[in-house]
């Protein structure tokens, strides 16, 4: 069967919604309304998948009108990117100051290793989630890169360059190395073929990623060989 555009089924337009300004209360901070929809939004698409859940759904859900919904995001897609990016920061702690503590541990921090048990399950939830969604609905997934992985990676990056300039890490390609701790969290979920997130160290993640931290920071090689290889090529 051919593909059909998930928004199909979306018929309701902005110029269909007729409100009464009575009664209403004061109105909210465009970024307050903001936050407001987009945390009731993520439960009703985790529950009812992408197609199934309606802006109307979530203006109820959010107790707000629907034309605020569709003022704040034009359609069903920028909502999605809205609840992928609130998403983005339980994976990815940042912006953050972390500059006082041990690499390592400001790495423990950035990447959340230490969640409570219902917020780690929450997240693991959401992310199975966005897979599934954007297997069936491809056009999802430009949307998920660039409001997921794609911030996450550009952000730390700028974290890893400022310990540069600080001094406390050595001289190496900033992208490369945070390409390669975003694989080592997340293990490249993305690219398995189930749509569980399937981490790494399974049971033992948090103590496994703590040892990949460990290698990560004091580096590969014994302090021996290490001598005048403080800088690394590009």
């Amino acid at each position: 069967m051919k593909h059909q555009p998930c928004d199909e089924d979306e018929k309701t337009s902005v110029s269909a919604v007729k409100l009464s300004s009575r009664g209403r209360p004061k109105k909210l901070d465009d970024e307050v309304q903001k936050t407001v929809i987009t945390k009731a939004a993520w439960p009703l698409f985790l529950k009812h998948g992408y197609r199934r859940t309606t802006m109307g759904d979530v203006a109820k859900a959010a107790r707000v009108s629907l034309r605020t919904v569709y003022h704040l995001f034009p359609n069903k897609k920028g909502l999605f990117g809205a609840v992928v990016a609130r998403h983005r920061q339980s994976m990815v702690a940042m912006p953050g100051d972390y500059d006082a503590l041990p690499i390592r541990d400001a790495l423990i921090k950035i990447f959340q290793l230490e969640l409570e048990p219902q917020a780690d399950q929450q997240r693991s939830a959401l992310m199975k989630m966005f897979i599934e969604e954007s297997r069936q609905y491809p056009e999802l997934l430009p949307i998920l890169i660039k409001h997921g992985p794609d911030h996450s990676r550009a952000i730390l990056c700028e974290w890893l360059s400022r310990q540069q300039s600080l001094g406390r890490i050595r001289s190496v390609n900033v992208e490369t190395a945070a390409s390669m701790l975003m694989d080592i969290v997340f293990g490249a979920t993305s690219q398995k073929s189930s749509t569980d997130p399937n981490w790494p160290g399974e049971q033992n993640r948090i103590e496994y990623l703590t040892r990949c931290f460990d290698i990560v920071v004091e580096g590969l090689c014994s302090p021996d060989l290490c001598e005048g290889q403080d800088h690394l090529p590009n």
